[in-house]
């Protein structure tokens, strides 16, 4: 059990200095003052500093994404203390232009080591490309049958897509969608958004012919599709924008009038690559789940009230993937806690395990060795 003494807690709304009591993986009372001893309770004086749920990163390679430029160019995996200290609790992973070399086998694999960590992390089945590749064959069978994948990842609107019809993708939310009610999870179609004017144009036909429910198409990398982006939240679709340096303006420039409905996730360890106007590689970079804190922290700077900033990383992203017990400071709910002292993120509790203690992440299996 621990103990959180005198911490201002953002939950993400402000809520004032309060203790918290963790007991297992939950968040069991808050209260102005907790006086409680017991055997092995770990004791944690936040006094002056600020608590917050855990972030939530929607939207990560855990397993390396890249290729476009031969194989040098496979980006390495994500290891859970960046995770952890980029104050991440919790983890989405995907493939992304490589269906071929990554699978949803490894993925799936890399996912229970993280939560073997101690973090608490999901994927997707998919990749860019159609026909899917899956772990089990189907796209239902792998939402419902494996626990830890929640919907299936496609790509619209790139030049490295494979250019789905609309009903192939209507088929494919179809699907996700009678296994979401099958297992009790979200279901959602993922859909990476290239810089094409095709956009999202496909989505909005199917909100338009189909009685899909909108939760479950959830577009990503809309920065590059603003215009597009306000027109989906304008009809209650939710919209998840890649960290980057205009990241912040763009979020801004939506969090006031839809303030539940805008995530931010960072693209982590997918490789970024840049393109000339002949769609000819001229460069290359990689995502880096450190931009999270950075964007929301830049938000902040900007302005923008603290709760607000953490609702793009912590209830927004819950809410849009169902995750239920996650994404709010409150009792009954996953202990997910980060404790900031000033910038530094002094703690990151996860499931109730401390993963970074006063600053110090938890060491990984092969920190001495490899």
């Amino acid at each position: 059990m621990i103990l959180i003494k005198n911490a201002d807690i953002y939950a993400p709304e402000h809520i004032g200095v309060r203790d918290i009591l963790i007991g297992g993986e939950k968040i069991l009372s808050i209260e102005k003052k907790i006086d409680i001893s017991l055997p092995g309770l770990r004791v944690i004086d936040a006094e002056g500093e600020i608590a917050h749920p855990g972030f939530i990163d929607g939207h990560v390679h855990a397993i390396g994404g890249g290729g476009e430029s031969g194989m040098i160019s496979r980006v390495p995996a994500l290891t859970e203390k960046k995770i952890a200290e980029a104050g991440v609790t919790t983890i989405v992973g995907l493939l992304g232009t490589d269906g071929t070399t990554r699978t949803v086998r490894d993925l799936v694999a890399k996912i229970q080591g993280f939560k073997e960590w101690g973090l608490s992390g999901y994927c997707l089945t998919g990749s860019y490309e159609v026909p899917t590749k899956t772990l089990t064959g189907s796209i239902g069978d792998d939402i419902v049958f494996v626990n830890e994948i929640i919907g299936v990842k496609v790509a619209i609107a790139d030049h490295r897509c494979s250019f789905p019809t609309t009903q192939e993708l209507i088929r494919m939310a179809s699907e996700a969608r009678i296994a979401a009610l099958m297992s009790r999870k979200c279901g959602i179609v993922h859909f990476h958004v290239g810089v094409d004017k095709l956009g999202i144009s496909q989505l909005f036909e199917i909100a338009e012919t189909t009685p899909i429910p909108l939760k479950h198409l959830y577009p990503t990398h809309m920065g590059n599709q603003m215009d597009m982006a306000a027109r989906w939240l304008e009809i209650g679709g939710h919209v998840d924008i890649t960290c980057h340096a205009a990241a912040v303006d763009q979020a801004i420039s939506f969090i006031d009038r839809y303030p539940d409905d805008v995530t931010l996730s960072t693209d982590s360890n997918g490789s970024f690559p840049k393109w000339n106007e002949k769609r000819e590689l001229i460069g290359m970079g990689a995502g880096s789940i450190r931009e999270l804190p950075n964007t929301v922290n830049a938000i902040i700077g900007k302005g923008v009230d603290r709760s607000l900033a953490y609702k793009l990383v912590t209830e927004n992203p819950a809410r849009a993937m169902s995750f239920t017990s996650k994404g709010r400071t409150e009792v009954g709910m996953d202990a997910d806690i980060d404790i900031l002292a000033g910038d530094r993120l002094r703690y990151v509790i996860s499931r109730g395990n401390v993963l970074v203690d006063d600053g110090v992440a938890k060491p990984s299996m092969y920190d001495e060795t490899v």
